[in-house]
């Protein structure tokens, strides 16, 4: 195993999922909602580049993604092509397959995907504010906070989307290489 794959990326899934490497986080903060296939974007096939930024280091992979009213599927690849992970959400199972031995947080992953790309009614739906959420929900711009505390500022430009996780400490920019809309 190259050292690549022994030490850092699993503290890049770490950091991804939300933990942290030094010390329990004291209120962790809950799990982001999947949102069901039914309610997403119009069916689109995305390839897109992921560079994450977390205590210094930067990580980079390929993620190949098809959203459609049946299931979103997505998988993630190392820049060498070999594969990380892939996901299969129908709405009521979430299957993950790992090609390397090693904890992967797919559904926070997904979950991310969605709040930034499901349509405003959708993700309104399912972050209500009686189970603390505060969402404010703009063009090219979408925040969520839980109880008060910033949780995700995701900002949306042409071809470029910037992340930014607050209880996990990272930014993540995503650019779109390729989109590929799909007749339904």
């Amino acid at each position: 195993m190259s050292c690549l794959m022994r030490y850092l990326l699993p503290a890049m899934l770490c950091l991804l999922s939300g933990c942290s490497l030094f010390s329990p986080a004291p209120d962790l903060p809950p799990a982001l909602a999947l949102l069901p296939p039914s309610e997403g974007p119009a069916p689109v096939l995305l390839k897109q580049t992921v560079a994450m930024e977390a205590q210094g280091e930067r990580f980079q992979f390929l993620v190949v993604s098809r959203f459609d009213a049946k299931q979103a599927r997505l998988v993630a690849l190392m820049p060498t092509g070999q594969q990380l992970t892939a996901l299969e959400y129908d709405g009521t199972y979430l299957q993950q397959s790992v090609a390397v031995p090693l904890e992967l947080p797919g559904r926070a992953i997904l979950a991310t995907i969605q709040f930034a790309l499901w349509p405003q009614a959708s993700v309104r739906k399912h972050y209500p504010a009686v189970q603390g959420w505060t969402l404010r929900l703009e063009a090219n711009r979408r925040q969520l906070w839980h109880h008060g505390a910033r949780f995700l500022d995701i900002v949306q430009e042409v071809d470029t989307t910037r992340v930014r996780n607050y209880p996990g400490e990272y930014q993540v920019i995503i650019k779109t290489l390729e989109q590929k809309d799909l007749e339904q």
